[in-house]
């Protein structure tokens, strides 16, 4: 390693079946196709109190979301990079022990992330990482709009539940970027956020049979498309019946059941799995009984690898916004945060720490 690149450094570690700790460990070493990325700002996830608490095993890296600046470039790049570029992404933290963006420095391929332009804030750009990569999935990738997008007809309506998500910020941002009207449902404190990104009408979803009468009320009978970010039995109840007769594909970040299936006959349900863009077979939570493999998709990596090269023309010319951030201190104060998002108190921001 260059002498400016320590040999150890800090991270936050599972440490053992139930939480995680700041630990010191070996900076990680460089295969094909990587970079080594000094980490400014990580960002938390849900997903990452889920691993720390139920999912991952001992001495693994924890943290998805990051930006930073690259320091080091392994052998064979698939993407012309230089020492000093500022980039962000993600990577599958709380996996192994040498991958995590909890930490000093990570390792990351170099078609998996991409350049801050410049005027974009980096802890901006940490919030542009796996929520974003979800959204585009479903977006783009399963539901087949153009890349880059092109206009739908101006009278189609899209549908986005548990809008005032992470994810479902970026899919009103991307629904409306794509010419649709948005009909997204939220809490009603939760409304005026989700106006901001797009949506042209913001439902309460508490109340499922009101939901369901005022959304086919205001899209005129339903929608073709639609996006469950919560994807729970109680949502699709909700989220399916709002398609309508005209619904044809909704995604969800889950598996459907069988008796969720049979709600609307007309939608089919998606469940779409961002962690397929790693293009490997990975067990995603080997604590559990039954461990959840995620297969290897080569289909996904590529699709990776095009939104990354896309995403800083999809910021700076068609508008795509980061979420709200709520800037926090540093790594020492990751795992408070984690607790937070555990007991349900982070709503409607993104908690972004600084790293460096």
């Amino acid at each position: 390693m260059s002498d400016s690149i320590p040999q150890r450094m800090k991270a936050l570690v599972q440490n053992d079946a139930s939480w995680v700790s700041i630990q010191e460990v070996t900076v990680p070493e460089l295969g094909d196709n990587q970079v080594l990325v000094k980490v400014e700002y990580a960002a938390l996830n849900p997903a990452d109190w889920k691993l720390a608490a139920h999912m991952s095993l001992p001495d693994v890296i924890q943290g998805a979301d990051f930006s930073g600046t690259i320091v080091k470039l392994g052998n064979n790049l698939k993407v012309p990079l230089q020492v000093g570029d500022n980039v962000a992404g993600f990577v599958h933290g709380g996996n192994t022990e040498d991958e995590g963006a909890f930490a000093q420095y990570l390792k990351v391929d170099s078609d998996l992330l991409w350049k801050v332009p410049e005027g974009i804030k980096m802890e901006d750009a940490a919030t542009i990482g796996l929520t974003w990569m979800t959204a585009s999935q479903v977006i783009f990738s399963s539901q087949k709009h153009d890349l880059p997008p092109t206009k739908v007809s101006s009278d189609s309506w899209y549908v986005v539940y548990g809008a005032s998500s992470s994810v479902g910020l970026f899919a009103v941002n991307i629904a409306k970027t794509l010419g649709y009207k948005v009909l997204a449902f939220a809490s009603p404190h939760s409304a005026e956020l989700v106006k901001s990104y797009g949506a042209d009408h913001v439902v309460d979803y508490h109340d499922s049979d009101k939901a369901v009468a005022e959304a086919q009320e205001i899209t005129g009978g339903g929608a073709k498309l639609g996006f469950d970010t919560i994807a729970e039995s109680g949502t699709y109840q909700v989220s399916v019946r709002a398609l309508g007769k005209k619904g044809k594909q909704l995604n969800a970040i889950n598996q459907a059941s069988e008796e969720d299936k049979k709600i609307n006959p007309n939608v089919e349900i998606v469940n779409t799995v961002v962690y397929t863009i790693f293009g490997k077979e990975m067990n995603f939570s080997p604590r559990t009984p039954e461990p959840f493999i995620i297969p290897a998709v080569p289909e996904a990596r590529e699709f990776a690898t095009k939104i990354y090269a896309a995403t800083p023309e999809l910021i700076t010319k068609y508008g795509i916004k980061p979420n709200p951030v709520e800037a926090r201190g540093g790594l020492e104060d990751i795992e408070a945060g984690l607790r937070e998002l555990q007991a349900g108190k982070v709503s409607g921001k993104k908690l972004v720490y600084k790293i460096d």
